[in-house]
């Protein structure tokens, strides 16, 4: 998804293409790490901080890198952006919530249509922190977030001009979106989920990176941000700032720029941390990760709530998320992406 440079333009053809792979090798591998951190979080928790939550804001950070070069770098045409992005998102979710309605009925966490419809109406976030919970349904707040993030940057690539001014935008909505949450957590005494699931809070985290993004696409990023060691450096400061089994606005305001900033320079980053997130285990969990972020949820709640065993309903979420990827999700995807 990225744009190829003047440089790779003087390239022979094999070696732009190597370089595109070797791209979205390590961007998959930040995605892999990203569910990786979910995982850990919710089956393996470890004191004093919530891996759960970092794992997100790993997620946001990469949607708003992409984010901003899909829709303002290679300006890809909207029509075939949503369709391209309702296959790639709705019938996995679709048949997840579908499943599990049906497969958790008489459990303690079963839900019911009305819940379903907000997941399907990317409404959950709302409803779920302001009217009632679905814990089998929790985690959908993000995928709410993210999709919300995608209109309001597909809007703002059509009626704003100037990549400076896109820029301004997107930076004044950023802070306006972390003042808002600092006053709904800090002032209004807001719990977390009131707080930080609702998009006009938490939208901060993919804003700030499609900033960046669009800032290094026009070579305004300064020279030391582009120190093989800084990509690494801004990912250990940002999750040392999540050290907090309850992040407050502290740990948004400092933690996810500095996480903003690791994506982003990933291009320029030493080799050691390129070939770790380009590991076949990496791309190949990055691949799985939608898969994986939407059955995980379920079987956390079990582990969670009533102390079953951490690993048998870890494996179960991969049977499960193995299951979507090859049979729903990535079939469906290629057919739609074919027909549609």
């Amino acid at each position: 998804m990225s744009e190829i440079s003047a440089t790779q333009l003087a390239l022979p053809r094999a070696a732009v293409e190597s370089a595109s792979r070797a791209r979205l090798a390590y961007l998959d591998g930040w995605r892999g790490l990203s569910i990786a951190l979910v995982l850990i979080g919710h089956f393996f928790p470890i004191p004093g901080i919530n891996l759960g939550v970092l794992g997100v804001e790993f997620f946001f950070v990469l949607s708003g890198r992409l984010m901003g070069e899909i829709l303002f770098i290679e300006r890809f045409p909207l029509k075939k952006f949503f369709k391209r992005r309702f296959s790639r998102i709705y019938p996995a979710l679709l048949v997840f919530v579908v499943a599990a309605m049906i497969g958790l009925a008489g459990t303690f966490i079963a839900f019911k249509w009305k819940a379903a419809l907000t997941a399907l109406t990317f409404t959950y976030n709302y409803a779920g922190a302001l009217v009632t919970r679905a814990g089998a349904l929790d985690h959908i707040w993000s995928l709410c977030v993210e999709e919300h993030s995608y209109i309001l940057l597909a809007l703002i690539s059509v009626v704003v001009s100037g990549r400076a001014n896109v820029v301004r935008l997107l930076l004044a909505l950023s802070l306006l979106a972390m003042a808002n949450g600092a006053i709904s957590y800090s002032v209004l005494g807001m719990g977390y989920e009131t707080s930080y699931w609702r998009t006009d809070v938490h939208i901060a985290s993919i804003l700030v990176s499609t900033s960046i993004c669009l800032l290094k696409a026009d070579g305004r990023l300064p020279d030391f941000l582009k120190s093989p060691h800084f990509a690494l450096a801004a990912a250990a400061g940002g999750v040392l700032l999540f050290l907090d089994p309850v992040p407050t606005p502290l740990h948004y305001i400092l933690g996810v720029p500095l996480l903003a900033l690791a994506v982003n320079t990933l291009d320029f980053a030493g080799g050691y941390l390129i070939g770790v997130l380009s590991t076949r285990p990496m791309v190949i969990l990055g691949l799985w990760s939608y898969s994986l972020y939407l059955w995980q949820q379920p079987f956390y709640k079990f582990v969670d709530e009533k102390g079953s065993a951490a690993v048998p309903m870890l494996a179960a979420v991969f049977a499960c998320a193995l299951a979507s990827y090859y049979i729903v999700e990535k079939p469906a995807r290629g057919w739609l992406n074919r027909n549609w």
